[in-house]
């Protein structure tokens, strides 16, 4: 294997620029591939909202105890962002992918064999690296693995995915609530059936190749060579990488995160994502994931009617999340996003003006609005950052994204119990309303439209002027 000189580098970025332009008839499949792991990962994480009634009953446990049982898996996808997104860029995507569905499967299982409520908290802490692990992953290979512009599409259906587990969590939770299964026997198979689907793609993933570009940037040019050729159907890469391997030093953390700002432009898309990653956790963690805990709390119906109000809601939600990305190519991630942002204040607002009445139809509504706009607002985030990441670090910057996302959500499950407790439902949500503002105010203000970038658009300029020539 030779060793890297500085002319090797522009011929990396050629052969990105290259990459970018490919689009392989299975590109659509990996992307759905990847985004379905959020339907799994939702599934499991609003289990909980719904049975945690469940978990009083038989355990007893604190309010602090089952808020951090809530929020456990929020703090292991911390980690698990933050690792995941360093091992894919250092062993490959397809490695991590493979590994993160197997260790989530297994740690579903134990989930619903957990002994105590205890044992239950650090299951789901350990389940959450997968978790974690995987999406910054996901990301990081749908910008490699589809052409620029579709990927961006793409990654914004990944609210579309959770939304979907959220009305599988319900119709799976209501099922068990209108049948005669013990509380005990309810939640241990509530919290273990996520382990059959994501088995199913850990199979349905086995034949997904590792990305091209991850061979380029780390110097195995015969590797990627035949992998492109055998995903695109021919040899995009033929006369543009050598013909023999060569040893390619990695970036440092510190050389990752400087040149994520070294330009104003990945600097402020940077910052946006990170402000929009952590305000639509907390939105969505302190209003919406609280919500039937709220409405039970409130006794203005029994909890199956609840749930079904919930699941009216989450396919209206749903819908919004599948509109949103299709809306991309016209309004851009930032007009995506104003208007998410916006809606989300304003069903907050209409919601605790229900709540405050004790008016079901008002709560319904204000939750249908902060919903359809909190699924706008939630897209473009993780996308962003993983947009304009260089493909050298994509993996550390994905995760890093994803770290703001399962900060917010740890803090925001384990906090607002205590806090609604405190301060009553009405001012602790009157206060959630000021955070989509400032998201709003970012998305207005700071995120340059990134929609159909390209990392390597300067190559593909340089190119394109020879061509013209």
């Amino acid at each position: 294997m030779a060793k890297a000189n500085l002319a090797i580098y522009d011929t990396i970025e050629q052969a990105k620029a290259i990459l970018d332009r490919q689009e392989a008839k299975h590109a659509s499949k990996a992307g759905w591939l990847m985004v379905t792991a959020l339907l799994i990962e939702s599934w499991d994480i609003y289990s909980m909202s719904f049975i945690m009634t469940h978990l009083k009953d038989v355990f007893h446990p604190s309010a602090a105890l089952l808020g951090f049982t809530s929020a456990g898996t929020q703090l292991g996808a911390i980690v698990g962002a933050i690792l995941g997104g360093w091992l894919t860029d250092k062993y490959g995507r397809r490695n991590i992918f493979m590994a993160s569905m197997t260790m989530f499967a297994i740690c579903a299982v134990a989930q619903g064999l957990a002994p105590s409520m205890a044992a239950l908290a650090v299951i789901r802490c350990i389940a959450g690296i997968p978790v974690g692990a995987d999406v910054a992953n996901g990301f990081t290979y749908m910008m490699e693995i589809m052409p620029k512009g579709k990927r961006e599409v793409m990654a914004n259906r990944w609210q579309f995915m959770f939304s979907l587990g959220i009305l599988c969590a319900i119709a799976l939770v209501t099922a068990f609530e209108l049948g005669s299964l013990s509380p005990n026997i309810t939640w241990r198979i509530i919290l273990a059936i996520p382990a059959i689907p994501a088995v199913l793609l850990l199979l349905a993933r086995h034949n997904l190749p590792e990305t091209p570009t991850w061979y380029v940037e780390h110097g195995r040019f015969v590797e990627a060579r035949k992998v492109a050729a055998d995903y695109y159907g021919k040899d995009v890469l033929a006369g543009v990488v050598p013909d023999e391997n060569m040893t390619l030093p990695r970036p440092t953390w510190g050389e990752t995160v400087k040149d994520l700002f070294s330009d104003e432009f990945t600097r402020r898309s940077t910052i946006f994502a990170w402000i929009s990653n952590f305000v639509q956790a907390l939105e969505n963690y302190s209003f919406s994931f609280y919500l039937p805990t709220i409405l039970a709390g409130l006794g203005i119906a029994t909890l199956v009617q609840n749930n079904l109000a919930m699941f009216v809601v989450y396919i209206l939600a749903s819908i919004s999340a599948f509109v949103g990305p299709m809306l991309l190519p016209k309004i851009g991630h930032k007009g995506l996003s104003q208007w998410g942002f916006g809606l989300v204040a304003v069903g907050i607002v209409i919601s605790v003006i229900g709540i405050a009445n004790n008016q079901m139809f008002i709560i319904i509504l204000g939750s249908g609005i902060m919903l359809w706009g909190h699924y706008w607002s939630s897209e473009s985030g993780q996308t962003v950052a993983s947009l304009v990441a260089k493909p050298a670090y994509r993996g550390a910057a994905s995760g890093i994204a994803y770290t703001f996302v399962k900060l917010a959500s740890f803090v925001t499950l384990w906090v607002f119990p205590v806090l609604f407790e405190q301060l009553g439902v009405v001012k602790a949500d009157l206060i959630v309303v000021i955070f989509p503002i400032i998201a709003f105010l970012a998305a207005t203000f700071i995120l340059p439209e990134v929609f159909n970038h390209a990392v390597s658009a300067d190559t593909i300029k340089k190119e394109g002027a020879a061509e013209s020539k």
